[in-house]
């Protein structure tokens, strides 16, 4: 028997997304700042590049708790592979989010099933 499961994705907690960041091979700087164009720079949650890549960074919006990315679309859509790491980065975010939330089940209904792709 096969399912599918699609799990809407929006960020809210900067540990998972470092997590999955990490887990992806980018490097990670909490608190950081981001240059924007080139001489001003905006302070954002978490910085993260990969290789020799420009670099992406996230803050938390106020009036929600979610955390978005900035970044220069242009320059990023330079690198190649970066667009498959970050589809990766949303799938292990995801991923920490499910189990996070199976962890509150009751044990005696809840079935967890885990495959490899």
């Amino acid at each position: 028997m096969s399912h599918l499961s699609i799990l809407p994705t929006v960020f809210t907690r900067l540990d998972w997304l470092e997590q999955s960041l990490l887990d992806e091979g980018f490097t990670v700087k909490r608190d950081a700042s981001l240059t924007v164009f080139g001489k001003d720079s905006q302070a954002v949650d978490l910085l993260a590049r990969v290789d020799q890549s420009h670099p992406l960074a996230w803050v938390r919006r106020e009036q929600d708790g979610a955390i978005e990315m900035l970044g220069d679309l242009q320059r990023i859509s330079l690198h190649t592979g970066l667009s498959g790491r970050l589809q990766r980065v949303s799938r292990r975010y995801a991923l920490l989010e499910a189990m996070d939330q199976i962890q509150g089940l009751d044990p005696a209904v809840a079935q967890v099933s885990l495959t490899s792709a």
